[in-house]
Parts: C-alpha cells; sequence; structure tokens
C-alpha cells in the first residue's frame, strides 16, 4: 500500500501558499494505491505522426466566431478570455463523467470524452444521447490494465489513429469493465463513431482558439503524489505540484480555460466523487499539461448494414446481351449474372427473402468491392424452389470470429478458412454477427471469368 503523508504536504502548502489548498480535516495519511492504478498514458514514440486528415487551422489574425455562431456573429479580434465548455450558450456540451476504475485506460476515456462532446457540439445538439465504449477502443487494441503488463497503457496519437480508421462502437454494446477484457467481437455494435482526422499543437495560443471554436483537446499531464492529495482530499483552488514522487503520466480532457487566472479546465476519468464533481483546474505550464494538446476532428456515425427492400414476387430476369443477365424488381439493378442459369439459382434465392443486404458498401478501399460482405434477408413466405450448380461451404457459426490484420483489414474465419474480408472494425463486428445466424455460406456464380468476376457473384446464407 502507497500512502501520503497529508501532515508534510499541508505544512509545504502553508511555506510555498499555491493557488490550492486542503480542509483542515482531512486524515493525516490516505491511500494512493487505487489511484496509482489509473495511470496509463504513454508517451508518443519519435516519429509518430502528430496529425492525420487534419484541417487547417490557421493561426493568422482572422476574425474570430464561435463555431456554432459562425454564420450569424460578427467577429472579432481576439479568441475569448476564458471559456468552458460546461456552460456555452446556457447548455452544458459535456457528456458525463466516468469512472475507469483500476485500470490504466486514462487515454481511451480522455479519447471518448472529447470526441462525445465534439460529435453534440457539430450536431449542435447538446442534449444528444451518446455514450461511447471505451473498451472498444481499449481492449480491440489488445492493451491490458496492469502496470507490468507488457499491453499496459497506451499513447494518444494511436488511440486517435484508430478512430479515424476503426472507429469505437457505442458503451450500450460493448460495456466497460475495469479489468482486463479480451475483445470480443460479436458483443460489439452495428453502429460507431468515427473521426475524420486529428490534429495536434505546441502553442497555447492555438489550443485556447480550438477549445472555444470546435471543442474539447486532449492532453497528458505527469501525475505527482500530491496530485492525489489534491484530487481526492476536497482541494480548493488550481493545481500546482508541491510535493511528492512522480508517479506516472495521466491523460485527460480539456473543456475551457482561463487566462484571468491562467489554468485549464480539465475533465478527468476517475469518477464524479473527486475534484469538482470529476473536473479540475491545473496551472498553465504545469507539469507538462501544456506541452502538446491533440484535437479529434470531425465526428460522424457509420451505419454499417446498407439494407434494400423488395418484393419478391415481382423480382424478374433481364437479359443484356454481352453485360450479362439482370436480376431487377423492375425497379432497381439488383444482380448482374454471367449467364442464365446462374441468374435462375439467383432469383430462387431472392425469391425466398425480403431485403438485399450490403455491410460495408461505404468502405474506400482501391479494391473496395473485396470488402463489400453481401447478403439475403428476411423470410418470403415463397416456396423454396431446388437450386443448382450452386457453390455452398458449411461451417460452425460457434467458430466464427475475425482477426485484425492491421492494414489489409479484418479477415472473417471459422478457424479453418478465411470466409470474407472486412475494412474495419464495425464491419467485422457486422459480419461475425452475421455469419453466426447461419450455418452454411453460398456462391452463386463464383466460377465465371469476367473481367469484374466479383461483381458477377451472389453470397447468401442460409
Amino acid at each position: 500500500m502507497s500512502e501520503l503523508n497529508i501532515s508534510d504536504l499541508k505544512g509545504e502548502i502553508r511555506n510555498r501558499n499555491p493557488r490550492w489548498n486542503l480542509p483542515d480535516n482531512l486524515s493525516d495519511r490516505i491511500d494512493i494505491t487505487p489511484f496509482e492504478k489509473r495511470l496509463g498514458y504513454l508517451p508518443e514514440e519519435p516519429g509518430s505522426k502528430t496529425e492525420l486528415n487534419a484541417k487547417t487551422h490557421p493561426t493568422d489574425n482572422r476574425p474570430w466566431r464561435r463555431r456554432l455562431m459562425w454564420l450569424t456573429q460578427p467577429g472579432v479580434d481576439s479568441i475569448p478570455d476564458s471559456w468552458d465548455w460546461r456552460d456555452v450558450e446556457g447548455h452544458d456540451w459535456t457528456t458525463s463523467v466516468k469512472d475507469q476504475g483500476g485500470c490504466g485506460s486514462c487515454v481511451a476515456f480522455a479519447t471518448t470524452s472529447a470526441i462525445e462532446t465534439r460529435r453534440r457540439i457539430e450536431r449542435d445538439k447538446p442534449d444528444l444521447n451518446l455514450n461511447l465504449s471505451e473498451a472498444s477502443l481499449f481492449f480491440s487494441n489488445e492493451r491490458q490494465c496492469n502496470s507490468g503488463d507488457s499491453r499496459w497503457g497506451w499513447r494518444i496519437p494511436a488511440a486517435l489513429k484508430w478512430s479515424v480508421n476503426e472507429g469505437i462502437c457505442y458503451e450500450e454494446d460493448y460495456p466497460y469493465r475495469p479489468r482486463n477484457q479480451e475483445a470480443i467481437l460479436v458483443d460489439g455494435s452495428l453502429r460507431t463513431i468515427k473521426i475524420r482526422g486529428f490534429n495536434s499543437t505546441k502553442s497555447k495560443d492555438e489550443m485556447k482558439k480550438w477549445i472555444s471554436e470546435e471543442g474539447p483537446l486532449m492532453a497528458s499531464f505527469g501525475v505527482f503524489s500530491d496530485f492525489f492529495a489534491y484530487w481526492s482530499g476536497g482541494a480548493d483552488g488550481i493545481y500546482e505540484h508541491i510535493q511528492g514522487d512522480y508517479k506516472g503520466g495521466h491523460a485527460v480532457s480539456v473543456v475551457g480555460y482561463d487566462d484571468e487566472n491562467d489554468y485549464w479546465i480539465c475533465e478527468n476519468s476517475w469518477g464524479s466523487g473527486g475534484g469538482d464533481n470529476g473536473y479540475f483546474c491545473i496551472a498553465y505550464d504545469e507539469c507538462g499539461i501544456d506541452d502538446r494538446m491533440w484535437a479529434p476532428e470531425d465526428p460522424y456515425q457509420v451505419v454499417t448494414h446498407d439494407v434494400l427492400q423488395y418484393d419478391p414476387e415481382s423480382l424478374r430476369i433481364i437479359d443484356e446481351g454481352s453485360k450479362g443477365f439482370l436480376l431487377t424488381d423492375g425497379r432497381s439493378r439488383m444482380k448482374m449474372f454471367d449467364n442464365r442459369e446462374d441468374a435462375k439459382n439467383g432469383k430462387r434465392v431472392a425469391q425466398r427473402h425480403t431485403s438485399h443486404g450490403f455491410i460495408g458498401r461505404d468502405n474506400d478501399r482501391s479494391n473496395r468491392q473485396d470488402y463489400i460482405i453481401e447478403y439475403w434477408d428476411g423470410n418470403s413466405g415463397l416456396p423454396r424452389r431446388p437450386l443448382t450448380e450452386v457453390d455452398e461451404i458449411p461451417y460452425n457459426p460457434t467458430k466464427v470470429t475475425a482477426v485484425d490484420e492491421d492494414e489489409d483489414g479484418w479477415v472473417i474465419t471459422d478457424g479453418n478458412s478465411r470466409m470474407l474480408m472486412a475494412s474495419d472494425m464495425n464491419d467485422a463486428l457486422a459480419a461475425v454477427r452475421l455469419a453466426q445466424r447461419h450455418q452454411r455460406m453460398g456462391f452463386i456464380g463464383r466460377d465465371n471469368d469476367r473481367n469484374h468476376r466479383k461483381r458477377y457473384i451472389m453470397t447468401y446464407w442460409e
């Protein structure tokens, strides 16, 4: 157990007269072990990206306007002297304070906090219900809770890059627990929030400008033992390091600032029982808090499934000559086939169902067709006519899982064969759920030799 001597700390506070104090009735010693377990920030590696797909953040003297009032607010010569996203235009734009528990997952919590508030700001909805899953962000990257584990802690650039490429699903679909977890993809969501890019700066002026114009930033600072007393001991004032050993790095979301008193306003992830209901103020230049701050940019929601409804009794096949045979419901071009036999089988499959679905059709890979997962769904109730010349692969649905292959995407496998490729984690979540509902994966027209052969292959599940 690590203890902090409060009597010695109070004596140092009296001698140095910092901008914070502790209440007289605080115990002489407090156990800081639970707080030490919550530190998990790792400095960025040399050469790591400081921005990705970043928007331009001009540093010139153009008129400042608050983002929410860009079209109607007159420009002014400088940014505001103070800002706090807990009270802008009479609204609190932040989401609820969370508690990471005894796990070194602070980077994941700082990331979700900043993105949640920025999403509310960009949608102009301070009451938008949004609670992202820190578990999907942290544990999907094979990070672990305990100091001493080779996978302990995390880096801010890595979390932001993941938020660009893979996204973060919702807490209700992938609950966080403050203990080591394996990333079980089937527990994930069919919705996710991604960001289009991120940026960072070492300039205080830019930090204030970005906060006031666009939303919270992410930051890290060095934690000394006296911060634990400040946080949990009912301290009053602005934190400055006074006394104690260095304990590790910590990541937080910065929601505001105050130039008159020279401090940043930070949302912590240690619950609402400490600090100022889960927030704290830290002086400019203190403990590395403003060495660099990070801006997650333009959060947006991706809905993985793209489903087209149709009337199964309206389906017909049209011979388009050298182009092949088209399956249509009379309104849209549903599927192309290489020959009449394939088209006949495709129509018989489609007549069993009422919707044509796709997973990952919004992916932007150069070979995007390889990452689009097709399925047919809904029971039409029509008679099931037999199929001919089809290729069906049986599998054990309980064995289906997804494996991250980094830049190549995610492979869906039953442990024996590579069944599908998914562009990102959210597509993989949906593909696993789809495959686990069935026992056979079927293909029609897989032997065609057209230049764009995959467009002439129909995939279905039984």
